[in-house]
């Protein structure tokens, strides 16, 4: 079967940020790696509408992310310990991640969308359907969160 280069860009460009998200959300590979898979395959069997769309990357996230949340329903939200393994950056990345985690999951989506995944506050609003002013009252909420968690961690040692 022959893949339009479109969707192959499409693809290459956005699967690693995609990924991310979902395991930073959902702390469990499999989950990331079922939500990326699935939202690249619906993303291709629309292709015909998608193609050429300037949003269809926040599609494929939102579509991800949505996996994510009906894993959540399904199986159960993942231990804020199962985040951090196999991730880059020493310990205190991984008491990022597991400060991450705490946090309730509209600050979760919010961080790992504009931080993590590098998406403008706008589209960020869009792939969790609300106003940019929402998504700046949820970003700035998570950094108070994190910074008094990163503080004691640190007090800790």
């Amino acid at each position: 079967m022959r893949v339009d280069p479109g969707f192959e860009e499409l693809y290459r460009a956005n699967h690693s940020v995609v990924f991310r998200a979902a395991y930073l959300l959902s702390g469990r590979r499999e989950i990331a790696e079922d939500a990326t898979q699935e939202a690249f395959a619906r993303a291709l069997e629309r292709w015909s509408r998608l193609g050429g769309q300037p949003w269809v990357a926040g599609w494929v996230m939102s579509t991800a992310l949505n996996e994510v949340r009906r894993s959540w329903r399904r199986r159960g939200a993942a231990s804020p310990t199962d985040v951090g393994e196999g991730l880059p950056g020493g310990e205190d990345a991984i008491d990022l991640w597991r400060g991450i985690r705490r946090l309730p999951r509209r600050q979760q989506e919010a961080v790992v969308l504009h931080y993590v995944a590098d998406r403008p506050l706008g589209e960020v609003a869009a792939v969790m359907g609300c106003q940019v002013g929402t998504v700046k009252a949820h970003l700035s909420r998570a950094r108070k969160v994190l910074a008094r968690a990163m503080e004691v961690t640190r007090d800790e040692i």
